[in-house]
């Protein structure tokens, strides 16, 4: 597009993150000028008509700036080097899943189910009538409410009067029908209160203007983009190997978390030879066809945390850590006692930590407790309403991928790279936070494409008074509709070895997934980044830091 510029939209995007009073040191800002910009179109590729397409590039961006920090802070000030990052790459970033394949099948082809270990242990996904609670439902008001089925549809199922199981309505407008002639019974005011008496995720569907005017639109929309504060100062730096040979060589991280946001914060981290140990439990539900692409540079063990075994081996591990992440539900790994503040104890006098905490809500504000989701998060800051209507409509549809998730795991990443470079800098232990809703927020607030801008982005991926998508597009629906579109229109962007790449002989088989985005060589590459290849959830069979 001749009028616009992704490279110099994006640019502006980056400068305008130190404007949200980022937790960072003051050689963190002096660096902005580290990364360098390219692409091979001025178009964006994301069919929706807020600027997600220059916000993933602008965070790459910032990625790469704090790299090149820890870089100069491990390897010598003076060393002589620079980030880059393609902005058509950072933005096929949060289409990862929907480009990934197994043998040359993508995600949602039926084969797929004979490669991945099934985790679905409450058959959420291979069941339709329940899958599909998770979807935008009218409500008694004339609003709208978005569900989920979370890893187990029953408690919601249940509250609304319905039967966990149905066979005879196992067909997507047949279940749909269904679930909405229940939540029609309810105000959405109604239906939200019983969502969070059973303690599951839900949300009505808000606008910006709605969101912004609630207490925790106010407290949301006033926070950086990631939380920083210091747990103890008497630590001593982190010390790193001269050696190398990448950025985070050296730093174990235990990955406790599941899905899509938590996963891709520590994937990221392994681009940059960090060691990461994925912990999971065969006894909990999870979405297995992610451990595709999100375990590449990881070992994978099964610990059951509520075992007196798993406990142990658990506290083994934790005894040489440097980072935690944490992405399952406010509170939940506080409870098994392996909190921020347990492990402070745990540490004390000995060594320095990093906590991660991914969530939905954020830390504080008056819906911080509840759990939720990349939908919810989508519907409860106006993300929704502003591509429904955007496409015409005078309801809220889904975004094209997971934006919110991915937009948190990113920021997960940058805000973990960031707390690296205050241990290495100032020592002492660090908690540090980021949630889908902020991302959102975030999003919403560099603001909408210029009307020409945006006519010809619908017009190219035939979006101009479209009657495809609607508020019962599903997450797969707007995601495969939106691949098709930018496939067509940009073939060659699968070919681009510099975008794809492909490894071999994996648990799963020959894989093809999104390779790093951020370049810093020779201290970041993939082929020397990441320690392994991607495998199944409790692959390997020692909790040891190997």
């Amino acid at each position: 597009m001749a009028l616009y510029s992704t490279i110099e939209a994006s640019k502006k995007v980056l400068l305008s993150t130190f404007d949200q009073d980022l937790p960072v040191l003051p050689e963190i800002r002096e660096l902005v000028d580290s990364v360098e910009f390219s692409t091979d179109s001025a178009e964006p590729l994301i069919p929706i008509v807020l600027k997600a397409h220059e916000s993933f590039a602008a965070l790459k961006g910032l990625e790469g700036i704090i790299a090149v920090a820890l870089c100069k802070k491990r390897f010598g000030e003076d060393t002589k080097v620079k980030a880059s990052v393609n902005c058509n790459h950072a933005a096929l970033f949060p289409a990862m899943s929907f480009l990934s394949t197994v043998d040359g099948i993508p995600k949602w082809g039926s084969e797929m189910k004979n490669k991945i270990m099934d985790t679905d242990l409450n058959h959420v996904y291979n069941n339709i009538y329940r899958r599909m609670l998770t979807n935008i439902y009218r409500t008694k008001d004339g609003g709208f409410y978005h569900l989920h089925a979370s890893l187990n549809a029953t408690p919601t199922l249940e509250a609304l009067g319905l039967p966990p199981y149905d066979e005879g309505k196992n067909e997507k407008k047949v279940a749909q029908r269904e679930i909405e002639a229940s939540t029609q019974q309810y105000t959405s005011e109604d239906l939200d209160k019983m969502i969070r008496h059973i303690e599951q995720a839900g949300s009505p569907c808000l606008t910006r203007a709605e969101f912004l005017a609630s207490s925790h639109g106010k407290h949301i929309s006033s926070r950086p983009l990631f939380e920083l504060s210091q747990l103890e100062s008497t630590s001593p730096t982190l010390m790193l190997s001269l050696e190398g040979p990448n950025i985070l060589s050296g730093v174990k991280i235990l990955d406790l978390s599941r899905v899509i946001a938590g996963p891709v914060i520590s994937r990221t981290l392994a681009e940059y030879g960090a060691q990461v140990l994925r912990v999971t439990s065969h006894n909990l539900p999870d979405q297995s066809y992610y451990a595709v692409d999100f375990n590449f540079g990881k070992r994978t063990i099964d610990l059951d945390l509520k075992s007196s075994e798993g406990r142990q081996a658990f506290e083994n591990l934790l005894e040489d850590v440097d980072v935690i992440v944490d992405g399952y539900r406010p509170g939940a790994i506080a409870k098994l006692g392996y909190g921020p503040d347990e492990l402070l104890k745990r540490f004390s006098g000995k060594r320095g930590f990093i906590y991660v905490k991914e969530s939905c809500y954020g830390d504080g504000g008056e819906w911080s407790d509840r759990p939720g989701w990349q939908q919810i998060a989508d519907s409860v800051t106006g993300v929704s309403w502003a591509n429904g209507r955007a496409l015409g409509l005078e309801e809220p549809v889904a975004p094209p991928f997971p934006l919110a998730d991915f937009g948190a795991g990113e920021l997960g990443c940058i805000a973990t790279l960031n707390a690296l470079h205050h241990r290495l800098t100032k020592g002492g232990s660090y908690y540090t936070s980021v949630s889908l809703v902020k991302y959102n927020d975030w999003l919403m607030s560099l603001g909408s494409y210029p009307e020409e801008i945006w006519r010809r982005i619908a017009s190219a991926h035939g979006l101009e008074h479209s009657q495809k998508l609607s508020r019962q597009s599903n997450f797969d629906d707007v995601g495969l509709a939106a691949i098709a579109s930018i496939n067509r229109l940009h073939p060659h962007l699968w070919k681009d070895p510099d975008f794809m790449q492909v490894a071999t002989n994996t648990p799963f088989g020959t894989v093809k997934t999104q390779s790093p985005i951020v370049k810093i060589d020779p201290f970041k590459a993939a082929s020397n980044g990441w320690l392994n290849v991607t495998r199944p959830a409790g692959y390997d069979s020692l909790a040891d830091w190997v």
